[in-house]
């Protein structure tokens, strides 16, 4: 799984705009929406008692993981290394804007504007200026101002855009090259200024919408340029840059990175100069919060209503965060129950006999929330018979979601049709059916072969069910795409059981699915960390065919459209594993990033969704629940939220503990 863009890890969030309030409301819950005018009517300062500073009990916490994260270099862990086990150990950037846990309110970091201002025209251009926090420092205890945020975009853009999450967080404008038959052009951030160190302005070649302005670059990470500076001069390319170590730099946390050893754990260290350390932040359930700082109390978002879901006083509490690595899922968990650590870290969801294992255990405590990521199996299009349409509409229609998620898995997984998860309720589209929904296993096999042979396919031995023994006897042999050419052996990489049984599992039903159509399908148990740089490798594109993987994902979903969009191939760095291609779809992307209400960035969500669910590059498999277990000795100050406390730094770090000191 990889960390998508929106995720970062910033908890010092001091600020409201609660759009994403709204995208990110339960499902049976009441969504309402509240307009940047009416957030700036009722933002309020009122004088409260001195906040008193926290002492740390100074405990160690211990945090279970079972995948190595790949590298210590903040900026290479949301680029070519952006795995989601890299992003829980590296700690968050700055930003100017980010979001509240456990809401996921939009809110002012760096910012000093309540709410992100208004794009407005500037010349031939389109220009935002952004006024700046003054008592916002580094973990080093050094101030974070505009130049750092000048020297972000001035780094991207040296070394042409990077890849991963950058094009996304900072897409640079780019001009038509005549020479080339390719449309090099691309909309975006053309400037970034200065003013003061305590003002910038960003600059941009078109009227950005909500995608870009304040979604995309608003929640952008900010690097520290005097650690930093050197040596992206020094570096001649990005992979100079990122051989770097980043231990120890400067973050925008509570915490330094301060020891790695791969294959065995990373540690985090507190900081005793954190300068939001004692602020006390309490979140009401409409997403409005209180901010208790320096003798004055704050409120965002309008008048707070409903319960009170967070109400906590900023850390650090914990002297350090210890990430053990474990084999596998199953010895983590075992690590957990037998009290070696306390927390575990898990995005894939437990089989029954492990929910079991740690639901049994009386010094556990076992949160269950919903999961904003999927599962998916990608098809490589570039390449025969992955590039046709109707090869991958028949396997897409073989697959039972349904029978997967309630037999096979046991209910361990839960069926997903769209690109967003049904927890990001505003956002998602359940009127989306899979496949072939609510057929039989007979009329889905035949309804594969219809598909196949109306598409100009054939066989040697077309596949015909037997009703009988309920199977496919015989199954199919020889078969030959349109154009005659007989379809190779292929091979559909999937993680094996140690890491995710759930994939495995799956990879072995798709390989039997497709073998009854004559696919000569061979899944592959593949480490997670393998197939990541496999599939993402620009210069690989043509070395796999299909692969299971999964993603965790931002609220605001841009993803729907980073993961497809032919600028986004990965052949040069971006998401679109793929290598998808569709001019109607990029034409969609485009008004995306130009939309400025909700409501019109939903309606092109939903469409970019059903082409994507009709053309099939990707098939959209399934989520789970996410179940979190601690030990008792610990405490969090909220275990209800969208992805769970494991998607939030701040979260883990905000644990307070019986533990004797360490």
């Amino acid at each position: 799984m990889r960390i998508k863009l929106a995720r970062w890890r910033w908890i010092a969030v001091l600020g409201v705009f609660t759009l994403v309030a709204a995208a990110c409301a339960q499902p049976g819950t009441e969504e309402t929406t509240t307009t940047q005018a009416e957030v700036a009517e009722t933002t309020t300062t009122t004088k409260a008692p001195e906040t008193t500073e926290p002492e740390p009990t100074g405990y160690t916490l211990t945090v279970a993981i079972f995948s190595d994260p790949t590298t210590d270099n903040p900026w290479a862990a949301i680029d070519t290394e952006s795995d989601v086990w890299t992003g829980y150990v590296n700690p968050g950037q700055g930003s100017l804007y980010g979001f509240q846990f456990p809401t996921y309110t939009l809110a002012p970091a760096l910012a000093a504007d309540p709410e992100p201002p208004t794009v407005q025209p500037d010349g031939d251009l389109w220009s935002v200026t952004v006024n700046l926090r003054d008592d916002v420092t580094w973990s080093d205890g050094t101030p974070m101002t505009a130049e750092d945020v000048v020297f972000t975009f001035e780094t991207v853009k040296k070394f042409d855009g990077l890849g991963g999450n950058f094009p996304s967080a900072w897409p640079l404008a780019r001009e038509d090259d005549p020479s080339t038959e390719e449309d090099e052009s691309n909309n975006g951030v053309v400037s970034v200024e200065a003013l003061s160190p305590t003002q910038v302005k960003i600059t941009f070649n078109f009227d950005p919408g909500l995608a870009i302005w304040p979604f995309s670059v608003a929640i952008a990470p900010i690097y520290q340029k005097a650690f930093w500076g050197p040596k992206a001069e020094a570096a001649a390319d990005s992979a100079a840059f990122y051989s770097e170590s980043g231990l120890g730099a400067p973050n925008a946390t509570a915490y330094n990175s301060s020891e790695r050893e791969p294959g065995a754990f990373w540690r985090n260290v507190a900081i005793d100069n954190y300068w939001d350390q004692g602020t006390r932040y309490t979140v009401y359930e409409n997403g409005a919060f209180t901010v208790e700082r320096g003798g004055t109390t704050e409120t965002y978002g309008g008048e707070p209503s409903g319960d009170v879901v967070a109400d906590y006083v900023e850390g650090p509490y914990a002297s350090e965060i210890v990430y053990s690595l474990y084999s596998d899922q199953n010895s983590a968990v075992l690590a957990l129950t037998d009290g070696e650590v306390d927390f575990l870290l898990n995005p894939l969801g437990l089989q029954r006999g492990l929910q079991q294992l740690v639901l049994s255990e009386p010094e556990l405590n076992v949160i269950v929330n919903e999961q904003n990521g999927f599962r998916y199996l990608a098809f490589n299009t570039r390449k025969f018979p992955m590039s046709d349409k109707a090869f991958r509409q028949a396997l897409a229609c073989r697959i039972d979601k349904e029978f997967m998620a309630n037999t096979v898995l046991g209910g361990a997984a839960i069926a997903a049709n769209s690109l967003v998860p049904p927890g990001n309720s505003f956002w998602a589209n359940p009127d989306l059916e899979e496949t072939c929904a609510g057929l039989s296993e007979q009329e889905r096999l035949e309804k594969a072969v219809q598909i196949l042979r109306d598409a100009g396919w054939t066989w040697t031995q077309e596949p015909v069910w037997d009703e009988a023994n309920r199977d496919v006897i015989p199954k199919g042999e020889g078969l030959r795409g349109p154009n005659g050419e007989e379809v190779p052996d292929l091979t559909l990489l999937a993680p094996g059981p140690g890491y995710d049984p759930l994939r495995a599992t799956y990879s072995l039903f798709i390989e039997g699915w497709a073998e009854d159509l004559g696919i000569p399908v061979k899944a592959e148990p593949t480490g997670f960390s393998v197939i990541v740089d496999k599939v993402f490798e620009p210069s690989a594109v043509m070395d796999w065919d299909m692969y299971i993987l999964g993603w965790g994902l931002g609220v605001f979903p841009d993803h729907v459209f980073d993961f497809f969009k032919s600028s986004q191939d990965s052949a040069v760095g971006g998401f679109n594993t793929p290598g998808y291609s569709n001019p109607d779809f990029d034409a969609l992307a485009d008004q995306f990033d130009r939309a400025k209400t909700l409501e019109e960035a939903r309606d092109l969500v939903k469409q970019a969704d059903a082409m994507i669910a009709e053309d099939l590059p990707y098939v959209v498999l399934f989520t789970t629940p996410i179940i979190e277990a601690y030990r008792n000795t610990i405490e969090f100050p909220a275990t209800t939220t969208l992805d769970g406390i494991q998607n939030w730094f701040g979260g883990v770090g905000l644990a307070t503990s019986t533990k004797q000191a360490a």
